[in-house]
C-alpha cells in the first residue's frame, strides 16, 4: 500500500459530512419507529431472560437488570421500553455505520452507501410485515434484540481488520465477540469467523505465521474472558462458580429425533438413562415427532424436524429429566440444573454411536436450509433462487479475480497509472468482504444445523450484508467495464 493510499487509510473514518449526519439520524429514527408503535415485545424466551435463568448467557440478563434501573418498571411485556429503546439505537448506528464504512472505502460511493443501509431496512420490513412472527428483532426482549445489530458492527470491524490492519479494530472485533457470545452462545461462531479470516489473510495471503498466532492468542483471551464473566455472572447471583448449564440438551434433541428406540436402547449401560431414555422416546413417538413420522423430501424433513425440535426438548425432555431429579433428590437450584446437565450429557455419549443415515440426512437439509435462511426464505421456490445468488456470486468473484489478474499485469506494463491501482484496490476490498460474509454464513450455517433447527431467527445475521456485499462486487464489475470502454485491457 503506498504512502497516499495508507494516509487516506488513517484518516477515512475521521469526516462526517452533512448528508452522513442526515442519514445516521434516518437510521435511528427508522428504527425507534418500531418501538414507538408496537412497543416492547414479549417472546416466548423473554422470561427465562428476564427471570435471569440458569440456562441463559449472563450479558442479557444484566443488560434487562440495567434497563430496569434506567426505566423504573419491572421487566415485564409493558415495562422495557427502554430495552427496546437502547436496542433500536445500537441497530440504526450498527446499520449507518455499515453504510459509512461502505462509502468510505468504494470510492466514496453513497449509491453504495444508500444500498448497504437500504439492505439492512428492508431485513427489518420483511421481518416486521412478511414474516409470521410480525415483529421485528428489536423490539422484541430476546438476545436477537442486541446481537443482530453487534453482529454487522462485528463483520464490519473485520473487514476494516483486513484491509487497514489497525490495531484499534482488531481490538473492536475482539471486544464485540466477546459482547456476542456473552449474550448468546450461538455467537461463539464469531472465534470461529476470526480464525478462518485471519488464517487466510495471515498465513494463505500474507504468510505472517506469528501475527496469526498472536491473534489466535488473543481470541484464546478473549475466550476465556467470556467465561469469567459467565462464572462471575452465576457467582453473584447464586453462589456457585460455574458457567450456565443446559448446554446438552440442544444436541440430544437432534440425537432423540433421529434415534430407533429398538436399537438404541441397547447402547444404555446405565439403567438410570435407559429408562429416562424410553420415557422420552415413548411420549415423542406418541407425538408424531419424530424422524420417522417426516413426510418425505428435503424441505418437509427439514421443517419436521424445526417443528419438532421445541417439542422434544421443552415438551418432554425438560418433565421428564426435572420431574426425575425432583422425586429422587432434594437438591438446590444449582445442584439440580448441574445433575440435569449429567444426565443430558450422559445420553448424549450413549446416542453419538447410533446409526449415522438418519442423522447425516437432518444435517444436510437442516445445513441447507441454513444457507437458504441466511439470505432468502426456505420455500422449494426460494431455494433455487438461493443457490442461483450463491452461484452468481461465485460468477462475480471469478470475474473480477480475472480482471484484477489483468489490472496487475497492466500495472506491471505501464505502472503508476492511478486508475488501475485504484481499481485493484476496490476489487480486493469488495472480495475480502463478500469472503468474510460467506465464511459467516457457512459458519453459522453448519454450526447451528449440527446442534439445532436453522430457522430465520438464528440466521438472518448476515443477510442484509449479503447483498450489500453483492452490490459492492456488481459496482466493480461496471466501474471495470467501464474502463474496458476507454482502455481495453
Amino acid at each position: 500500500m503506498n504512502h497516499s493510499v495508507q494516509k487516506k487509510e488513517n484518516a477515512f473514518l475521521k469526516k462526517f459530512s452533512r448528508t452522513d449526519l442526515l442519514l445516521l439520524a434516518v437510521c435511528l429514527l427508522f428504527y425507534l419507529l418500531f418501538p414507538i408503535f408496537d412497543g416492547p415485545v414479549w417472546c416466548k424466551d423473554s422470561l427465562s431472560y428476564a427471570g435471569k435463568d440458569i440456562s441463559r448467557e449472563p450479558l442479557y440478563p444484566m443488560f434487562l437488570a440495567l434497563m430496569k434501573v434506567l426505566d423504573g418498571a419491572e421487566i415485564s411485556a409493558s415495562g422495557m421500553m427502554a430495552a427496546v429503546i437502547v436496542q433500536s439505537l445500537i441497530a440504526g448506528f450498527a446499520t449507518w455505520y455499515a453504510g459509512y464504512v461502505v462509502k468510505k472505502t468504494k470510492n466514496e460511493s453513497r449509491v453504495l452507501q444508500f444500498a448497504t443501509i437500504g439492505f439492512q431496512f428492508a431485513v427489518s420490513l420483511l421481518c416486521r410485515f412478511a414474516a409470521i412472527r410480525s415483529s421485528v428483532y428489536i423490539d422484541c426482549i430476546m438476545t436477537e434484540g442486541v446481537c443482530l445489530s453487534l453482529f454487522v458492527l462485528f463483520t464490519v470491524e473485520l473487514y476494516l481488520c483486513m484491509i487497514t490492519e489497525k490495531k484499534r479494530h482488531i481490538a473492536a472485533a475482539m471486544i464485540l465477540s466477546f459482547l456476542l457470545f456473552s449474550l448468546r452462545k450461538q455467537m461463539l461462531i464469531t472465534i470461529i469467523i476470526m480464525g478462518a479470516v485471519f488464517g487466510w489473510y495471515y498465513i494463505i495471503r500474507s504468510r505472517k505465521i506469528r501475527k496469526f498466532c498472536a491473534l489466535v492468542l488473543l481470541m484464546l483471551l478473549v475466550l476465556s474472558a467470556g467465561k469469567l464473566l459467565d462464572r462471575t455472572y452465576n457467582y453473584v447471583v447464586r453462589g456457585a462458580w460455574i458457567e450456565h448449564c443446559h448446554n446438552s440438551m440442544g444436541f440430544l434433541c437432534v440425537l432423540l429425533y433421529t434415534s430407533d428406540v429398538e436399537n438404541d436402547q441397547n447402547l444404555f449401560e446405565d439403567e438410570t438413562l435407559k429408562t429416562l431414555y424410553l420415557d422420552i422416546m415413548e411420549q415423542a413417538e406418541e407425538e408424531q415427532i419424530l424422524y420417522d413420522d417426516a413426510e418425505p423430501g428435503w424441505l418437509p424433513l427439514a421443517v419436521h424436524f424445526a417443528d419438532s425440535y421445541d417439542a422434544i426438548g421443552y415438551g418432554i425432555i425438560n418433565p421428564v429429566v426435572e420431574g426425575y431429579i425432583g422425586e429422587n433428590f432434594s437438591y438446590s437450584e444449582v445442584e439440580a440444573a448441574l445433575k440435569y446437565d449429567e444426565i443430558c450429557g450422559g445420553m448424549v455419549s450413549v446416542l453419538l454411536r447410533q446409526e449415522k443415515g438418519p442423522l447425516m440426512q437432518v444435517w444436510a437439509y437442516n445445513i441447507w436450509r441454513g444457507f437458504v435462511n441466511s439470505i432468502a426464505r426456505a420455500t422449494n421456490l426460494l431455494s433455487l433462487y438461493s443457490l442461483a445468488a450463491y452461484l452468481f456470486v461465485g460468477a462475480m468473484a471469478w470475474y473480477l479475480i480475472a480482471q484484477k489478474k489483468k489490472l496487475q499485469n497492466m500495472m506491471q506494463q505501464r505502472p503508476g497509472v492511478a486508475e488501475y491501482e485504484n481499481s485493484i484496490e476496490q476489487i480486493g476490498r469488495s472480495l475480502t468482504f463478500m469472503f468474510i460474509v460467506l465464511i459467516a454464513i457457512a459458519v453459522n450455517s453448519l454450526t447451528v444445523g449440527l446442534t439445532i433447527f436453522t430457522q430465520p431467527r438464528y440466521m438472518l445475521y448476515s443477510m442484509g450484508l449479503f447483498y450489500a456485499a453483492g452490490s459492492m462486487m456488481l459496482y466493480d464489475i461496471l466501474r471495470i467495464e467501464l474502463i474496458k470502454k476507454r482502455k481495453p485491457l
